[in-house]
Parts: C-alpha cells; sequence; structure tokens
C-alpha cells in the first residue's frame, strides 16, 4: 500500500500540472490565460479528486499581472488517509515571473511525506538556468514551467517540471471548443492536450472563453488526477 500511494498519479499531478499542467497548465506567453490588464489579480482554487482515492486535497494559483510582467504564485495541499491513518501527503509552494511571456525567475520547494525538494531558476542571456539535488542545467529561453494557465500559449516545446527541477519535450495540440458540466451547469471551453516525452504523461485542459482553466487533470500509468475549479 504504502509503496502504491507512493507512486500514485497525484505525486505527477503537482507537477505541472501543475502542470505541469506546464507546457500546459503553465506555459505562458503569458498568453490566453490571463488578459494584459495592467496591475490585475486573479486568484483560483481547485479541488483534486484521484481516480483511485477520491478527494485529496487542493491546488491554489494566484495571477498577478502589472504591465507585460506576470507573477504566478501556486500552493497545492494533498493528504491520503486511510483508517484515519496519513499514508501520503506532499506540499507544495511555487513563485514564478515572466516578462513579456518570457520565463524570468522560479523558485519552488515540494515536500513529499516530510522530505523538501527545492528547484530554482533563472534567466540568463539567451537561456534559462536550473538547479534542483540532480544538479545544474541549462535550458531554452523558451522554457515553461508545468501550469495549467499557460495551455493555450505558443511558445516553445522545453517545460520544466517543478516538483523536481528536471527538463522535458512535450508536445501541445487542441483549442477545439466543447462543452463541460460542473456542479450541474453546463460551460461552453476550449479543450487543450498536452503530452510529454519520457515517462508517458498526458495533460487536458479546459478553458473558459477568458483562459481560465475551470477544470484540468493529469493521467498517468497509475491514474487521472482531476482539478476542478470550485472559486
Amino acid at each position: 500500500m504504502h509503496e502504491n500511494v507512493a507512486n500514485m498519479s497525484a505525486t505527477a499531478a503537482i507537477r505541472w500540472i501543475n502542470p505541469a499542467l506546464s507546457w500546459v497548465l503553465a506555459f505562458c506567453a503569458i498568453g490566453a490565460a490571463v488578459s494584459p490588464a495592467t496591475g490585475s489579480e486573479q486568484r483560483c482554487s481547485y479541488q483534486i479528486h484521484d481516480s483511485l482515492y477520491g478527494s485529496i486535497g487542493v491546488y491554489n494559483n494566484v495571477i498577478e499581472k502589472n504591465g507585460d510582467a506576470t507573477t504566478v504564485i501556486t500552493e497545492a495541499h494533498i493528504r491520503i488517509s486511510l483508517l484515519g491513518v496519513v499514508l501520503y501527503k506532499q506540499d507544495v509552494s511555487r513563485i514564478e515571473r515572466l516578462v513579456g511571456g518570457r520565463l524570468i525567475s522560479f523558485h519552488g520547494v515540494t515536500t513529499e511525506n516530510g522530505k523538501p525538494t527545492e528547484v530554482n531558476g533563472w534567466a540568463e542571456a539567451d537561456h534559462f538556468i536550473v538547479t534542483s539535488p540532480s544538479g545544474k542545467v541549462t535550458a531554452p529561453a523558451t522554457i515553461r514551467s508545468a501550469n495549467p494557465w499557460f495551455a493555450a500559449a505558443e511558445g516553445g516545446d522545453t517545460i520544466l517540471m517543478p516538483d523536481t527541477g528536471l527538463i522535458s519535450k512535450m508536445h501541445a495540440s487542441g483549442g477545439e471548443e466543447t462543452a463541460i458540466t460542473i456542479d450541474g451547469a453546463t460551460k461552453q471551453v476550449r479543450q487543450y492536450h498536452i503530452e510529454t516525452a519520457g515517462p508517458a504523461e498526458q495533460y487536458e485542459v479546459w478553458m473558459d472563453k477568458d483562459g481560465t482553466p475551470l477544470m484540468f487533470n493529469i493521467k498517468d500509468r497509475d491514474g487521472t488526477d482531476t482539478f476542478t475549479l470550485i472559486r
């Protein structure tokens, strides 16, 4: 049971996810995800539902916009319990800054079952530097982090996995119009698809006409985690 929990899809979900959900979910030019209002702020909270364990936590995003500068603040808290015993927990705290659609800086700490992993990144000349427990890596300047807000953005094909600091290639497609139902209400959305190289992970994001992700999910070999906007 403990081994299965440690490898469950909830762990992958926070990457984008947030991706994540980060070519996607975090892939901004800063694109259609946030309108170019000066001095604007948007706050969104998502309920996380795992296909095996049910409701497992919350994922929060704050998007602050000031001219062509954007700051994205992400927090997430996941708990999986059985008979009152916590089998798995993960806490995420991240902040990333973009200027003119380019990722300028990233700082994230993912604490998994009490063990923290810190990832840092910064723009330098025509590339982006990432440091993590795995070492130091130089990535293209067009890199994006996994965050659902950037699913509709145009840009490069390189993504930063914010929980580990690993760099991966990704392919984004979609934008077709469809409809989803949330709490009994039908909403018109555009659906985007993201696939990453290496370990098979697939992301889907459903955005409203204003570019707000109303729902997104992450699929891997262990199952599916679905994030639904609750406020």
